[in-house]
Order: C-alpha cells, then structure tokens, then sequence
C-alpha cells in the first residue's frame, strides 16, 4: 500500500498492511539527527496564517524525514491569525497555550479581527504546488475549527470571564474563525488534499477549559455544522484531559481523535468505549521519548499496536509532536518498533513480521 491508502483505509475502520503513522511537527534538529541530513521545515506560518515555505520546498523537506522514519503523512498549514501578543505555554505545564489575548470586548473584535480572504491567490498556488509534490504520501490540511484560535485570541482570562458574563462575545468571535474555516476547507480539498486536521485545544491536565455543557450549547453546533460539509476525513486534536468531554466532543462527526494524552487518559477505556466509533491517534509518550530509554520505547509502541491496534481503527503517533529535545535513539526505536510490529498478518491481526 502506499502511505496515503495505508492512512486512509484505518481512518474507515479497515485493516490496511501496517498501522499508519503520522505526526503534526517533526522539529527540524531530531529530523536532521535521525535522518543523516539536514532538514528544514518552516514550521511557523506568515501573519496571515498560511505557510510561509513554498509548496514545493514544503513538501520536498517533509519527504526527506518520511523516506528514513517511514511516516505516512505530509503536513501543510492554513491557520487563521491569533490575535494576540505573546504566546507561551502555562505557568504550570498544562498543554494549552495562554497568553495576552487582544479581543477581549467586543469593541476589540470588531477594531482588530480581520482575516485573509480563503481564496487568496498565493495561498491557493502554493498549496497546489504543495499538493504536486506529494507523491504518495497523504496530504493533510492544518486547520483550527474555531474554539481554540478563539481561546488563543481572547486569552484564558478574557474568555473564562465571557463565559459567565457574555458568552454571546464567544460566539462572535468563534463563529467569525469557523465561518473562515468553512471557507477554507473546500479549497483545500478541492486542490487535493486528502484529509483536514484540526488543532484546537481545550484542555490542561486536569480537564477541559469548559463544561460540557457550554461546549454543547454555544460551540459544538457551528464547529458540527462546519465538520459536515467536508467531503474528507477529519481528524480532531487536543491535548490534556479530554475524557469529561469526550461524548460531546465525538458529536462533532470526526473520523478520528488525536492524541490521547497518556500522562492524563487511558487510550485502552477510549479505544473500548469509542472506539466503533472513531479512530484512535496516538499516543506514545512524548515524555518518554525525551527521558526514557530505547528498549521503553520499543515497549510502549509494541503495545499500543497489539491492544489498541487489534481490529483496525487506530494510527500511530505521538502523544503531540516529534520534538527536538527527544533522544535521536529513541526515536530510532519508535522507527524500529513500528516496522517491526506494526504489519498485518494474513488473519489481519497487527504484530506479523514484514511481508506475512
């Protein structure tokens, strides 16, 4: 199979040769240290929140890394603008990035808030050019449904206060990223990317940001009606604690969630009761891979692709992102330990050796 049919035949429930792997970032210092060869990526987007690399190069740096870890998907962005000062992670380690919002009343929304048109002719091109230089590898499309560019934008403060005094601002500002996302994702998909990845984040450590209630009631309806029209696979991220709002946030549609935080979630209680459902991204332990050792790694990935592998419905991933401060040993394991376990053998069951 080819990378781009491998993920997507796992993301509808079937048993493709080997369990897919895929990844938001790959830093560009580990890529180089594993791969043998420089790698640069430009993870970072212009001001008005498309990549700032050209497609072409985009692509061709990302191929490099895939070719020596044998990952399935290349990653191109299209975020809207955060429209904030300085962002930073939290004080106390939590994954949700705070900072000095700027939209916080609604004369501030209607002052700043002006996104790029989604049918910009230099994003359009260089998506297209992107999308040329694919090959096999499955093209993914970076997006943000609208919460978290709205939590990045209002900052925790602002937004915990609206919340209780005037969730109608949170609307407004939500609606207002969603509806350009809306505009957006057809043209992604029509340039021929193959799946939309969105990365919102709505929790810490120790649960989400918001009750399920008000997710329900002033976020989910615009983000499903949003999820609905695509006409490709979406794949839905956030890190922290997401297990008080898991039954509200599978209602927006997604085929598959990222990427089960294992330091605050059990992927074994998500893949047994929703894993009919939806697919499991994840969830190798970014810690790990910057503290542990290599025969731990090729442990955990082991695992993972017997328990959460067995029956189809689940990639392989880390639990975030491919850092730069991992052990280049480590992540050789988690290339190993993948390869080594993650083909399907007659009987469809994963674990096989390669070719059986």
């Amino acid at each position: 199979m080819t990378p781009r049919e491998r993920v997507l035949i796992a993301l509808k429930h079937e048993i493709p040769d080997r369990i897919p792997w895929i990844e938001g970032i790959v830093g560009n210092s580990i890529a180089s240290a594993v791969c043998g060869e420089p790698i640069r990526v430009d993870w970072s987007v212009a001001p008005d929140g498309f990549s700032k690399q050209r497609g072409d190069d985009l692509a061709e740096e990302q191929k490099k890394t895939n070719r020596v870890f044998g990952k399935d998907n290349l990653q191109f962005c299209a975020f809207a603008p955060i429209f904030a000062r300085k962002m930073q992670k939290a004080d106390d380690g939590s994954p949700v990035l705070v900072g000095d919002g700027l939209i916080r009343t609604r004369d501030d929304f209607h002052k700043l808030f002006k996104l790029p048109p989604a049918n910009d002719p230099g994003f359009i091109a260089n998506a297209a050019e992107f999308i040329a230089h694919k090959g096999d590898y499955c093209a993914v499309a970076c997006v943000r449904l609208g919460i978290g560019a709205t939590l990045l934008s209002m900052g925790i403060e602002a937004f915990s206060y609206a919340m209780a005094d005037d969730p109608a601002l949170i609307m407004e500002v939500h609606d207002a990223y969603a509806g350009w996302t809306a505009r957006v994702a057809p043209i992604m998909e029509e340039i021929g990317f193959d799946i939309i990845w969105g990365f919102d984040d709505v929790a810490f450590n120790n649960g989400p940001v918001f009750k399920p209630d008000f997710y329900r009631k002033h976020i989910l309806p615009k983000e499903r009606a949003v999820v609905a029209s695509f006409t490709k696979p979406f794949i839905s991220h956030s890190d922290g604690n997401m297990t008080p709002l898991l039954d509200a946030w599978l209602e927006l549609g997604q085929a598959a969630i990222h990427p089960i935080q294992p330091d605050v979630m059990d992927i074994r209680m998500v893949k047994e009761r929703y894993g009919h459902r939806v697919v499991i991204v994840g969830n190798i332990f970014m810690s790990d891979l910057v503290h542990g050792q290599p025969q731990e790694i090729e442990a955990q990935v082991r695992e993972r692709i017997e328990t959460i592998g067995q029956g189809g419905g689940y990639i392989i991933s880390s639990s975030n992102s491919l850092t730069d401060d991992m052990k280049p040993e480590n992540v050789r394991a988690m290339i190993a330990a993948i390869d080594q376990y993650g083909w399907s053998g007659n009987d469809g069951r994963a674990g096989a050796p390669r070719g059986h």
